[in-house]
């Protein structure tokens, strides 16, 4: 649906209740919207509510949700943080999954957990999901059900296991408690001064966490887990009607709670004066002024069509003033990073109009002048009708994309809008009612009433404003006494109308001479063509209908910035980046943008370090306009001197404090040290960026991108061969052939020749122990290789769940990777990265190394091994529905020279890896191995 404005809202009919010719304009505004004809819906005697839709995508799986209508904001103060804490216990012990027991039986079908086992907590909800349940198997689908039921009332809640997660819980808060949600956290507090909403942050209270008695999270379950507060939501390729019968069976004996506690909505209280809160952080990077003006939101039972409508005005106004702001920032000294402004609901009962700028360091007060008087000059003069018609093209064009792919919606999608229903009474007619209904609500919208809304919005009263900042000597903050007379300077500014600038020409003014196709050729095993353009250039075509209306773009070269000294590297890397955002032709970037209103269609040069290309898609209307685009970027790249000069300027500002992050420096102290210190490992610093220089950025691009003969372009999607083979002869044909060829440089950048340990010591607000290890060594590039590599990353993954996560409740998740690479050389490295307690960081160091070698020293477990096969089973079935896999697995044939197996081929060779084949392969490769182990400590204080 439409970003955020669909997301707020669903759209649905004023042409039906036009159609009676019975209705008043005021009436028509009154009356509810419909439900979604698609899906199943009711209310049990017992109060649970319930949604059930018959979806196929992906094919042949359903999702399973619980919604419950519970958050932190129902805690006491003596449990604050249970909320969260309940949702954890969810996992470890039901009636009829005791223990693990939801996890073991799930993963022996593949559903994996994290990925399609999970969920969340926030403020006022707590939503549980079971994804991509396979539906092929009737006592699979019956079990994801009965996990919803104990879900519902049934959590073991055992003391033992209560106590088990206490350091799971305390290692999640280390892991978030960054500079940045430090920040978030206490500015919180100052947005929702008053209200309940300040004192709770969902992670809650350590002491609560450390010393509740098990009674108080129990009583917690009681009062709030309830069928009046849930929501059963099954969507996906199963039988509708026969699901919605067995909630009805399964669930309608659970006892409704007598005398429910009220489950409260709470206010934020209103304010007469502006609220300022000058917030700041020693491991803050960046500069945030942020002004909210708060506002009433809807009262769920008068969520009808007038509702809607003013969800349209507001989502265009939000549209309009971004594509301003994003003007402003293309400009030779951009006046701040990056800007916004939106109206959306915030909390249950509060919207928020808020305008977001993040600074530059040497411009605080003078960008945050710069960006209010943009928001006030909309304010005050209005939206121009130009740039209206322009946003009310793109909305429509968006809805009319899903409304073309309303048949391919994935399944978790079509959930959250039934889980907005269920929590907010936020409609949910149907994308089919929506579409219709846009294009008929959009022409009555005008530019007077666009403005109307703005100046409601913008009150005296009710005002919140923010400044964020990193603690930094020798950098003057403003004082709450400035920024108070700066919105006051604004309010009095002598501001001109915005001027709509536009040009009216086409992209390309002269159609180009096309080439022809000179070869054909089926790609066996990949359902795809392959032409030979005269230019040299290859092109592939597979088509598929996963995607009723999207088409993808892969475009690649070998040589990359390999072929480049280090005096030109920073340059290289970051010349795709730059040139996306210059425009092309006569047309600047803006221009560009205004250009290509109502198309969806996007296409990204890049130059990495093997090879340069394209990335894109677009709808199946708007292709001829993804290859003028790439056309263009051949032939005609615009190298924009004032908007190099404002990007690099951004970026300058965006990095002055990043290392005032401590994960930043952990990064870079992992880069350097895994790449020996090799000069062409260049950190994104202001070194970097200061280097960066527009023609070297010229000349690099220019070379990479001078002709098309040794290119392969790649297209998956819903595209007709036939209508696209004279447009690609026309768009990449014509393109100019030198008759290069290229391939990459090996500049020899490689691990150190012996083991190496980086163990610093930093300073840090929130005490943690940051262990990164990389075990590599020499590998022969192959497909088993590759496979068995991911086989053990998944084995580690699931020891470290067990041991170090579950039973040490030494950190909130261990990450592992595996890698088999060809180019520049054959190698492996096995990747694992983990924070912990500072106490803990050896002894859980040492369990890594020890379930390495206990892969082929104890044995690989026969059932985790059963596990991981049939999640790789289903996880291939499901990748070969996605026109993502199908892009990158052509793109690997070419090269790697690897074909695609069928779904038979594929489960025989999984089927074929015993335990006996990972224990030699893992003595093979990690008996013995590099090493580079890096660890971050708290520095002692």
């Amino acid at each position: 649906m439409i970003k955020k404005f669909i997301g707020k809202v669903s759209l649905c009919g004023t042409l039906l209740l036009a159609g009676t010719g019975m209705l008043t304009a005021q009436n028509q505004m009154d009356s509810k919207l419909p439900m979604d004809p698609n899906v199943r819906t009711g209310k049990l005697k017992n109060g649970l509510t319930y949604y059930v839709r018959h979806n196929e995508e992906p094919k042949d799986r359903a999702s399973f949700y619980i919604v419950q209508n519970v958050g932190a904001i129902l805690e006491n103060d003596n449990q604050n943080g249970l909320a969260h804490f309940l949702e954890h216990m969810a996992f470890n012990g039901t009636v009829h999954f005791p223990g693990k027991g939801v996890l073991n039986y799930l993963e022996k079908y593949g559903v994996a957990f994290g990925r399609n086992i999970n969920a969340y907590t926030n403020v006022d909800e707590t939503v549980y999901n079971l994804s991509n349940i396979p539906t092929s198997n009737e006592n699979l689908l019956d079990s994801a059900l009965l996990v919803l039921h104990d879900w519902s009332n049934y959590l073991s809640l055992e003391g033992k296991e209560i106590d088990s997660e206490r350091g799971v819980i305390h290692e999640e808060w280390r892991t978030r408690r960054s500079g940045g949600m430090r920040a978030y956290l206490e500015k919180s507090k100052v947005i929702y001064k008053g209200s309940k909403y300040a004192e709770r942050d969902v992670i809650g209270s350590l002491d609560v966490i450390d010393n509740f008695d098990h009674q108080v999270i129990r009583d917690f379950y009681h009062d709030w887990y309830r069928t009046d507060l849930q929501a059963i939501v099954i969507v996906g390729d199963i039988d509708a009607e026969k699901f919605e019968n067995k909630i009805k069976e399964m669930f309608a004996h659970i006892p409704a709670v007598e005398n429910p506690k009220e489950r409260i909505y709470y206010d934020v209280p209103g304010n007469k004066e502006p609220i300022v809160g000058i917030i700041t952080d020693p491991e803050v990077s960046n500069y945030s002024f942020e002004v909210f003006y708060k506002h009433k939101a809807t009262p769920f039972n008068e969520k009808n069509m007038k509702y809607y409508r003013n969800s349209i005005i507001e989502n265009l106004h939000s549209s309009i003033l971004g594509n301003r702001l994003n003007e402003l920032l293309q400009k030779g000294n951009a006046p701040f990073i990056n800007a916004w402004a939106a109206y959306y609901n915030k909390a249950r009962k509060m919207d928020v109009y808020h305008n977001s700028v993040t600074l530059k360091e040497d411009n605080l007060l003078e960008g945050a002048e710069t960006f209010l008087k943009e928001i006030e000059r909309a304010n005050r003069h209005g939206v121009v009708a130009t740039e209206l018609e322009r946003a009310k093209t793109e909305m429509l064009s968006s809805i009319e994309k899903q409304y073309k792919d309303r048949n391919k919606q994935h399944n978790d999608r079509l959930v959250r809008g039934y889980q907005r229903h269920f929590l907010v009474n936020e409609p949910v007619p149907g994308i089919e009612f929506e579409f219709e209904a846009i294009k008929k609500l959009l022409p009555g919208i005008s530019a007077e009433e666009v403005n109307a809304f703005s100046k409601k919005w913008m009150t005296q009263e009710n005002v919140i404003i923010t400044f964020t900042a990193p603690e930094k000597e020798n950098v003057e903050l403003p004082t709450e006494q400035q920024l108070l007379a700066l919105l006051e300077k604004v309010r009095n500014a002598d501001l001109k109308p915005y001027v709509d600038k536009v040009i009216t020409e086409p992209l390309i003014s002269e159609m180009p001479k096309a080439g022809e196709v000179k070869k054909e050729a089926e790609l066996n095993g990949f359902g795809a063509t392959e032409w030979t353009l005269a230019n040299g250039a290859k092109v592939v075509v597979k088509k598929t209908d996963f995607k009723e209306n999207e088409i993808r773009l892969q475009a690649f070269s070998k040589g990359g910035n390999s072929l480049y000294g280090v005096e030109d590297l920073a340059s290289a890397e970051m010349a795709g980046g730059f040139i996306a955002n210059f425009g092309l032709g006569k047309f600047d970037q803006t221009s560009l943008q205004k250009l290509l209103t109502g198309k969806s269609v996007r296409v990204s040069p890049y130059i990495s370090e093997l090879s340069e290309g394209f990335s894109g898609n677009s709808s199946v209307k708007d292709f001829e306009t993804m290859l003028q685009l790439v056309h263009m970027y051949f032939v005609a790249p615009r190298f924009d001197e004032e908007a190099f000069t404002a990007l690099k300027g951004r970026y300058m500002a965006y990095v002055a404090n990043m290392g005032a992050d401590v994960n930043k420096a952990f990064r870079d102290s992992v880069s350097v040290t895994t790449t020996d210190h090799n000069p062409r490992t260049i950190l994104f610093n202001t070194d970097m960026i200061a280097s960066l220089n527009l023609e070297t950025m010229k000349r690099v691009y220019q070379e990479r991108f001078v002709d098309a003969s040794d290119f392969t372009f790649v297209f998956v999607g819903n595209i007709d061969v036939e209508k696209a083979k004279p447009l690609i002869e026309t768009y990449l044909g014509s393109i100019k052939d030198i008759d290069r060829e290229e391939t990459w440089k090996d500049n020899g950048v490689d691990y150190p020749k012996n083991d190496t340990y980086n163990h610093f010591a930093r300073e840090m607000e929130t005490p943690k122990t940051t262990i990164h290890i990389d075990l590599h060594g020499d590998i022969k590039y192959s497909r088993e290789n590759k496979l068995m590599m991911s086989f053990v990353s998944s084995l580690l993954n699931k020891r470290y769940l067990e041991v170090i996560r579950e039973k040490e409740g030494g950190s909130y998740g261990v990450g592992v990777r595996g890698y088999v690479s060809k180019f520049p050389r054959e190698e492996y490295n096995l990747v694992i990265r983990f924070d912990t307690d500072p106490a803990k960081s050896d002894k859980l160091k040492g369990i890594v190394y020890d379930e390495i070698q206990g892969l082929f020293k104890n044995g690989v477990k026969e059932d985790d091994l059963v596990e991981t096969k049939e999640n790789f089973i289903k996880e291939y079935q499901e990748n070969l529905r996605k026109n993502g896999y199908w892009i990158n697995a052509i793109n690997r044939y070419y090269t790697y020279g690897e074909s695609v197996n069928s779904t038979e081929d594929y489960e025989k060779m999984i089927n074929a890896i015993t335990k006996e084949k990972v224990e030699k392969f893992a003595k093979k490769y990690f008996a013995k191995t590099g090493k580079v182990e890096v660890v971050m400590s708290p520095e002692e204080k």
